[in-house]
């Protein structure tokens, strides 16, 4: 897991250092209004914010709509620009930046449309741990931000080499909840997914699956009954409140779910939004802390439990807040 300090990751992004900044305004891309080293960036995403403060970068023109408290505080005074999944583009081009960053999970949503709009943009993978980390690397090379990258990825470094993880390997299936009604599988692909796999647990929807670019695959619960997980954990794609309502009521509605034993056993992990979404944030260790409790307690789940403490969980246990 340890990063190869002269990995340059991003396709995408090599391709913006050499072409974005070029000047060329019949290309499509606009011309750069600051040095090569120091582009003026409008950030879709708070992960990516979030980055940018770590590099100590100054230079960042707009940042998304999100909740105050989310938003470092060098960026909080700064324009907005529309949610991660729909930004603004008018307001984007008002700010006249060098360069659009957002998350590599909307490429696929995004990418033609800041085209259209003559906008030059890069994507940066956040679907894993070590994909931040190739992406702040980049990132230090294109924003002559080296000494700070630098300090990130070696403390990251340090910890996965000294990281040990006491869970015994449990089979994990992940869901991830939409307040609307419904829900998707997510893989080892996924970001949540590669929380799991570091912190011990067994994703029983590996990296092979046939999922979509964002590690994600939908499946009825009655093909999922022959992976027998021993947890299933639940995260929010978005409206935290609502999506974990829509699976609980999921839950015990569908009687498919009750031919499982994490089910009948109340073995169900509402994961906070906080620490994990689709995107990789610099709260990873928090994210791994808060999975080693119940992938190392889940199998004393029935000794936590006794007449006189009915109510006693191993959510309660460990500390974790119990959302169900």
């Amino acid at each position: 897991m340890i990063i190869n300090d002269k990995k340059i990751i991003s396709v995408v992004l090599s391709a913006i250092i050499t072409a974005g900044f070029c000047g060329c305004a019949s290309s499509g891309v606009p011309e750069n209004n600051g040095s090569a080293s120091n582009p003026k960036i409008a950030s879709t995403s708070v992960a990516i914010c979030q980055i940018l403060d770590k590099l100590e970068y100054d230079n960042v023109e707009a940042v998304p709509e999100t909740a105050t408290e989310n938003m470092p505080e060098r960026y909080k005074d700064l324009p907005m620009i529309g949610s991660p999944m729909t930004p603004d583009y008018e307001k984007i081009k008002s700010v006249s930046p060098d360069m659009v960053l957002s998350p590599k999970s909307l490429e696929s949503s995004l990418s033609q449309d800041y085209t259209s709009a003559g906008l030059s943009s890069a994507f940066l993978d956040l679907s894993s741990v070590q994909g931040m980390y190739d992406a702040i690397n980049s990132l230090g090379e294109l924003l002559d931000r080296k000494p700070q990258a630098e300090k990130l990825i070696d403390d990251y470094n340090s910890y996965m080499a000294e990281y040990k993880t006491d869970s015994a390997e449990k089979s994990v299936l992940i869901l991830m909840a939409f307040p609307d009604g419904f829900y998707l599988v997510a893989t080892e692909n996924s970001y949540v997914g590669n929380l799991v796999e570091l912190a011990g647990g067994k994703n029983v929807y590996g990296k092979d699956t046939s999922g979509d670019e964002n590690g994600f695959v939908s499946i009825n619960p009655e093909d999922i009954v022959q992976k027998k997980p021993d947890i299933i954990m639940v995260f929010a794609h978005y409206n935290e409140e609502s999506a974990f309502k829509y699976m609980k009521e999921e839950f015990k509605s569908n009687s498919a779910w009750q031919y499982y034993d994490a089910v009948k056993n109340d073995n169900i992990v509402y994961l906070p939004s906080k620490y994990f979404g689709m995107s990789a944030t610099l709260d990873w260790k928090e994210s791994l802390d808060y999975l080693n409790c119940p992938l190392q307690h889940i199998h004393n789940r029935r000794k936590l439990h006794s007449p006189k403490r009915s109510k006693c969980t191993y959510k309660a246990y460990c500390g974790i807040i119990n959302l169900q």
